[in-house]
């Protein structure tokens, strides 16, 4: 009707009560500041003490040198003396050791950690020729490892169709230029390469992201002979 509003920024915090016999989670979703991020951290650590927060988990992802083609990649770290100690017989432990510009998330933990409230940041890495692609494959796998974490038997079937189509997708898009498709290749050589030496990703039974890669990869093959015939 021709008439204009304003629509402010918003951060969304959801109650989630998985079982009796479980701890209950308070979810946090929101946009990051521009300004003022240590106004905007007192205040949410004032809420998340509030409301009797122990521990603390961040999901996030990052970009990297990693092919769409394969399973994403998640590293960790943590405050937390037992959680570090899960995160090392994962496999996906990491010391930080980034110097440089810094998001909020960074800035929320430390500010954490000065409160005594011991947490984990959870990162997945996105591959950096898909800068401004929503990611549904790494958000499974980062749903994975939460899920085995505090062990809340979370679903992330759902994704599966998500990511073939995504996957799909970004092989249709890299067709059409020789030399991304030259740069995947070789990030899919340093992926398998990388694998061989460092610690294994989590066992097949218990990562959904294993066996969805399969599929992955036998979908787009099918794919590919079929364009063949045709």
């Amino acid at each position: 009707d021709g008439s204009r509003t304003i629509q402010w920024p918003r951060g969304e915090l959801f109650m989630c009560q998985p079982s009796d016999d479980q701890t209950d989670l308070i979810l946090f979703r929101g946009r990051e500041p521009h300004q003022r991020w240590r106004a905007y951290t007192t205040a949410l650590l004032d809420v998340a003490e509030q409301c009797g927060v122990k521990r603390i988990v961040s999901l996030g992802a990052f970009l990297a040198a990693a092919p769409h083609t394969r399973a994403p990649r998640v590293t960790a770290r943590s405050t937390d003396p037992d959680w570090q100690t899960q995160l090392k017989d994962w496999g996906i432990y990491r010391r930080p050791s980034y110097e440089g510009p810094t998001g909020i998330v960074p800035v929320f933990l430390d500010a954490a950690t000065a409160r005594g409230i011991p947490h984990l940041d959870f990162m997945g890495q996105a591959p950096h020729y898909l800068q401004n692609a929503e990611n549904p494959a790494v958000t499974q796998a980062l749903l994975s490892y939460l899920s085995r974490l505090l062990d809340l038997e979370l679903d992330v079937s759902p994704f599966d169709e998500a990511v073939k189509t995504f996957r799909a997708q970004c092989d249709q898009a890299i067709a059409l230029n020789a030399s991304v498709q030259a740069h995947v290749r070789q990030l899919e050589q340093e992926y398998d390469a990388a694998a061989d030496e460092s610690s294994s990703p989590l066992r097949h039974e218990d990562l959904n992201p294993g066996q969805l890669i399969q599929e992955v990869e036998d979908f787009l093959r099918e794919e590919r002979e079929e364009g063949d015939k045709g």
